[in-house]
């Protein structure tokens, strides 16, 4: 058999001009997008790492502000009272109503001096905890959270339905119609199902509209004009903020000033 070699070495050249045409139109773009999704991929990561050192931080401080709170009430009651006593002892000869007009004065003092400050420190830690608090959950949230969130809310609303029926029984006699709320776009089949489990919980056909509200952070809420049944993490945080600003405006028991302490008497 004879062997055309013109054939053979036109059919290598056009194999490698064909490797090289793959290489330099298809392969090398495929490669440099991956090289590029990657690399976004790993500034993310490294972006959370650090919101969450920051946060981390933010907490440490947080934490040692309060303790010196704490350290700073305790000093000033136990110069109060030390000083009371003095202030006591003096006047022991003086009339005691002016006695006890001094000493509510003194005390109203010291009570706004003590609310002053404890103001100023709510509004800081309050404020400071909230918007950390939200600004890394915004920033760490992704689709596979949000398919999670999903879950949850379908699966504690079966739940509800269960336990908690008479409270499921209230929301849906309301009337007019409900509102899904979310802080993300709810796909159309997931919305199909969370209709599906509400209309099988309310035994009726259901007036649903779907909405969303960046403000919930994370979670998923359904309402009615005038109830509201969900879970989102905006109000866990609400909640978070309400106690901080409550612990730390009240008053230790027994700081009574000498007014109330007569009235209470």
């Amino acid at each position: 058999m004879q062997i055309d070699y013109f054939t053979i070495i036109a059919q290598i050249i056009n194999f490698l001009v064909l490797v090289f045409l793959l290489r330099h139109f298809l392969y090398r773009p495929v490669i440099a997008a991956m090289d590029e999704r990657e690399q976004k991929m790993v500034s993310r990561l490294k972006d959370a790492e650090q919101k969450i050192k920051e946060a981390e931080q933010e907490t440490e401080t947080l934490r040692q502000m309060k303790q010196e709170l704490r350290d700073k009430r305790q000093e000033m009651l136990a110069k109060a009272t030390e000083e009371v006593l003095v202030l006591k002892t003096d006047l022991a000869e003086k009339g005691r109503s002016e006695v006890e007009a001094s000493i509510v004065n003194w005390y109203s003092s010291i009570e706004r001096q003590k609310e002053s400050i404890l103001t100023d420190l709510k509004l800081r830690t309050g404020k400071e905890v909230y918007a950390i608090s939200r600004r890394v959950l915004q920033d760490l949230a992704d689709e596979k959270l949000e398919a999670q969130i999903i879950e949850t809310f379908i699966r504690r609303l079966r739940e509800k339905g269960e336990t908690g029926i008479e409270e499921i029984n209230m929301f849906f006699k309301t009337p007019g119609p409900i509102s899904v709320r979310s802080t993300f776009e709810i796909p159309d089949e997931t919305r199909q199902v969370i209709l599906e489990t509400m209309r099988n919980l309310a035994g009726k056909d259901l007036e649903i509209n779907f909405e969303t509200s960046p403000e919930l952070i994370s979670g998923v809420e359904m309402s009615t004009s005038d109830t509201r049944i969900g879970w989102n993490i905006a109000s866990y945080l609400d909640t978070l903020k309400a106690d901080l600003s409550s612990a730390l405006l009240q008053r230790p028991s027994g700081n009574l000033l000498p007014s109330e302490e007569k009235k209470n008497g």
